[in-house]
């Protein structure tokens, strides 16, 4: 794999992502990654001043969990398609403070001097201009932003502003804007269209001395939205002016400047909505949290965020020795995690997070796969909070369900915010059905990781059992297979293949779901035959569907190709012809901007892992030949149009002992937003590449596996790495490793003794004694 240096516009360093560019040809890429969000609100990292003309931008500032809808058009519609489109909200953009000096507009594009800092280890982004007007006036404009992650609904602005070499007035303009648009690139299906004047209706406004107020119904939607703004000054303006023009309301502040003397401006903008308040109660709630922030002011708001951010290091945090890029690209990744990701139990975390407009911010199987992998295993009660917003949505599920026919159970959507199926291309949509195995799996992964039996009780049961149940209405015994249980016509996570008989990856996670399903029941009868009771009353769920489940799982079927030694991605694939790579010039990829579908479908070739993914996360279930078989045999013929790809290659790799192709595989991963390696960040960073990165290295190169009564490692350590460590919080412990090129040091940091196994040696971990156990084998 080819792989291009580190973006030259910013600097390497461990804790920071910083330009001294003040204006690059993609400034949209930069719109993304110096992004801020607190999993309620994002926003996207534009200039307070607005864009230059001439620049392609895209401002954003957005809700997360909050949605319009849009009727699908289709030229040809068939029962059963999806039927509108859930849109990821946009609100008004509150970050406009533009400066005035003799009527000129300070501008970043302007300016003498410019450096940009996105710092992780504050989530917090700022901005220092030095500035010139045409009469030589110079300003030094130092700007800060955060995302409150202790007062989610809060974003927070700070300038101060000096007069370097002269005293005069300056004049600032502070707007609530209603009416930006963007332009997106309609020919990519990933992009997403958004447009937030066409999607809020306004029902009121107020103008207060220093506040501002919108309240809007969103269209086509139960929710009602309230976006407002106060200030705080250092020196109390000379003059206001109220400002109201159609689609944005603010203010104009005149002030006095004293050379060297600085100006403190504080704009604190407030976002909250509603399915149930009317206005009046709306407004009223949002006086209130506006009260609260002022009372608190940006010192106290800023300590308490960066409190949340330090609790989420001390989980979270890997350090690499000897990779200072890969160790920018790794905390980039996990920053923006825990920025995006929904921490209220009624949103998720969308496939671009809150940075952008991507898939109209859906989220998808992404969550369940990837970045649960990464947060229960780190910070379980985020990874809860993802699982309660799937069992919120379990009756939307419920639903679909029936709407595809099937009589009983629960399918969940491929893309969505609220519950609804919103994928309008149902052979890459609704067909992958193994996204109800991705929940399933992510229940038991949770559960595994954090022992946390009342979840399965409340929610976690409920959602296994009813997505469980719809597997035996989907496949059947199939008499030609020798009475194997068969399931037809879906699509695999490979979506350059789709609906085909048994794809092997859905199939096993099948076989997976039922088999923890049925090991739930079986406690539940053991230890709480009363509760049993009351789920098999609340779902008509009996035991002769139970014996279904499990005779499903022990028949499932799992071809094998004797040839070849590998397992078949389904029945068809290997009678497929191979795709010509060598005559596959590089401008035409992704395929699937450049091939219709059913080019790509008759082809040996894929967009993402597959098999080879069902081999990592099934983990023991398969003998470490057959994944190395596998992976030797479909890795050459996956293109990786997919961010989802290499991180799971890199894993693998590592598990079969090609550390130097792992490593590889993990740089496209980590970097993958940093570096624009798909062209396509401008629109929105990739969230499950991102937890993907965590993954390669703790799941890859650390060799983690989470079991029921111990953690499994098996360390090796990339060639030209000093040494790498990182943190875990699994069955109610919290660890710490560190690995290095001889041995592996593991500490306990609290909770009771703990088994686990080095490289196929058991060993008991107990508090306060760290165990340092020798490597076996090379150097990755």
């Amino acid at each position: 794999m080819k792989h291009p240096s580190p973006n030259p516009a910013f600097t390497v360093e461990p804790w920071a992502l910083s330009t001294a560019s003040g204006y690059q040809d993609q400034s949209m890429l930069d719109e993304t990654l110096f992004a801020l969000a607190n999993g309620y609100l994002g926003t996207r990292g534009t200039a307070e001043e607005g864009a230059e003309e001439g620049q392609f931008s895209c401002e954003g500032t957005y809700l997360n969990g909050v949605y319009h809808s849009e009727e699908i058009q289709y030229g040809e519609v068939a029962y059963g398609y999806a039927t509108h489109n859930q849109k990821m909200q946009q609100v008004p953009n509150g970050k406009v403070l533009q400066i005035f000096v003799d009527n000129e507009k300070v501008s970043q594009a302007q300016s003498l001097e410019c450096q940009r800092r996105l710092d992780m280890q504050s989530a917090s982004y700022q901005r220092e201009l030095v500035w010139q007007s045409s009469q030589g006036k110079r300003l030094q404009v130092n700007y800060q932003r955060m995302a409150s992650l202790s007062h989610p609904n809060l974003l927070c602005l700070r300038l101060e502003i000096t007069a370097l070499n002269f005293s005069g007035e300056i004049s600032i303009k502070s707007i609530l804007d209603a009416g930006y648009r963007f332009a997106a690139n309609k020919s990519d299906p990933r992009v997403g269209q958004l447009s937030i004047a066409d999607s809020l209706q306004l029902t009121r406004s107020e103008l207060g001395h220093s506040d501002a107020r919108m309240q809007h119904q969103v269209k086509d939607s139960p929710f009602l939205l309230c976006s407002g703004y106060d200030h705080h000054f250092s020196v109390p303006p000379l003059r206001t002016t109220q400002l109201d023009h159609d689609l944005q309301i603010g203010h104009q502040f005149e002030f006095a400047l004293n050379q060297n003397k600085p100006l403190v401006v504080e704009k604190y903008v407030l976002y909250n909505h509603s399915r149930t308040m009317d206005d009046t109660t709306l407004k009223a709630s949002h006086q209130s949290l506006m009260a609260e922030v002022r009372e608190l002011g940006w010192d106290k708001l800023f300590a308490q965020h960066t409190e949340q951010v330090k609790a989420y290091w001390r989980n979270s945090d890997v350090v690499i020795d000897g990779d200072p890029a890969m160790q920018q690209g790794i905390r980039f990744n996990l920053l923006h995690l825990f920025m995006s990701v929904g921490k209220d139990g009624k949103s998720n975390i969308g496939a671009k997070g809150l940075t952008g407009h991507g898939y109209d911010g859906h989220y998808f199987w992404d969550t369940e796969i990837y970045i649960l992998s990464f947060l229960s295993a780190t910070n379980p009660a985020l990874a809860r909070h993802c699982l309660e917003y799937r069992y919120h949505t379990l009756d939307g599920a419920r639903r679909r369900a029936r709407e595809m026919s099937h009589p009983s159970g629960a399918l969940y959507p491929w893309r969505t915010i609220g519950g609804d199926e919103c994928s309008a291309f149902f052979p890459a949509g609704t067909a992958q059905y193994h996204i109800n195995a991705a929940i399933a799996h992510a229940i038991k992964s949770y559960y595994l990781a954090s022992g946390d039996w009342q979840f399965i009780l409340e929610m976690g049961a409920e959602m296994l059992f009813e997505t469980a149940r719809l597997w035996l209405h989907l496949g059947h015994f199939n008499p030609r297979c020798d009475g194997r249980f068969c399931i037809d016509g879906v699509t695999g996570p490979d979506e350059y293949t789709a609906i085909v008989n048994n794809n092997f990856y859905t199939n096993a996670m099948a076989k997976a779901h039922l088999d923890f399903a049925v090991e739930v029941v079986d406690r539940f009868q053991r230890e709480d035959s009363e509760r049993w009771k009351s789920i098999c009353h609340q779902l008509t769920l009996t035991e002769e569907e139970v014996a279904l489940w499990q005779k499903a799982a022990d028949l499932m079927y799992l071809p094998y190709d004797e040839k070849l030694g590998i397992s078949p991605q389904d029945d068809s694939f290997l009678e497929k012809k191979p795709w010509d790579f060598a005559n596959t010039p590089a401008n035409q990829y992704p395929l699937l901007l450049h091939f219709h579908p059913l080019v790509i479908y008759r082809h040996q070739v894929l967009k993402q892992a597959d098999v080879v993914l069902a081999m990592f996360l099934l983990d023991d279930a398969f003998p470490q030949e057959l994944k190395a078989r596998n992976l030797a045999y479909y890795e050459p013929l996956t293109t990786h149009d997919s961010t989802l790809s290499t991180c799971i290659h890199a894993i693998e790799f590592a598990e079969t002992g090609d550390y130097e192709k792992a490593y590889e595989f993990f740089k496209d991963s980590v970097r993958m937003d940093l570096d624009n390696l798909h062209g396509n960040t401008e629109y929105g960073i990739h969230t499950a590449c991102m937890a993907g990165s965590w993954m390669s290295i703790v799941n890859g190169f650390a060799g983690l596996r989470i079991r029921a009564d111990k953690l499994v490692f098996n360390p090796s350590l990339p060639a030209h790495w000093r040494g790498f460590g990182f943190n875990l919080n699994c069955h109610g412990r919290h660890l710490h490793i560190q690995i290095s090129a001889r041995e592996t040091r593991y500490q306990l940091l609290r909770g009771d003794n703990l088994e686990i196994e080095h490289q196929g040696k058991k060993v008991l971990l107990q508090k306060d004694q760290p165990l340092c156990l020798a490597n076996q084998g090379d150097k990755a």
